[in-house]
């Protein structure tokens, strides 16, 4: 009975979500000041070493910023394509940042086990208040800290077509 509540608590809250069950297109924030400012002014993230990051300082490269958990297999099923996005961005260009909300050492335990090439940061800002209410959920900021694309559920972001999507983002 335990397992039934927890599973669906699990469902209700986090609604996990694979590509296969949502619709392929992007949430466009173009004209949604106030989420924009979130991003430059309320996200707070700690690198794996404890290290306070900032949003803000990334100005002038494009920001993607996957939150995701260790418990969310659809977030963890899309991290080798986040790998394959990754390869093929310039790095002076763009910058890829995954965040969880989980503890720092958590979030080293399942980077040490995976061996993902992959930036792992911990949220500090509450994922409720940044509209966050399924998981992976992927923030695109352009190169003026300005929010472009909110993209909920996993996505296959090596695809050719999502990597044309990156590389071509509108300046707002």
């Amino acid at each position: 009975m335990n397992k039934l509540i927890l599973s669906a608590l699990v469902i209700i809250f986090c609604q996990c979500t694979s590509s296969e069950n949502k619709d392929d297109s992007s949430d466009i924030n173009q004209d949604d000041n106030a989420i924009t400012s979130v991003f430059s002014d309320q996200i707070q993230l700690t690198d794996l070493e404890g290290n306070q990051l900032s949003l803000a300082e990334q100005k002038g490269k494009t920001v993607i910023l996957n939150v995701w958990a260790t418990w969310c297999k659809p977030c963890i099923s899309e991290m080798p394509s986040l790998e394959q996005l990754q390869n093929n961005l310039p790095s002076n260009e763009y910058i890829l940042i995954l965040a969880s909300n989980e503890s720092i050492e958590k979030i080293k335990k399942f980077k040490s086990k995976t061996n993902f090439n992959l930036q792992f940061v911990q949220l500090n800002t509450s994922p409720e208040s940044l509209g966050i209410y399924a998981l992976p959920t992927t923030f695109i900021m352009n190169s003026k800290g300005e929010l472009i694309i909110t993209e909920n559920g996993s996505k296959d972001w090596g695809s050719p077509e999502s990597i044309e999507e990156i590389t071509h983002l509108p300046e707002i």
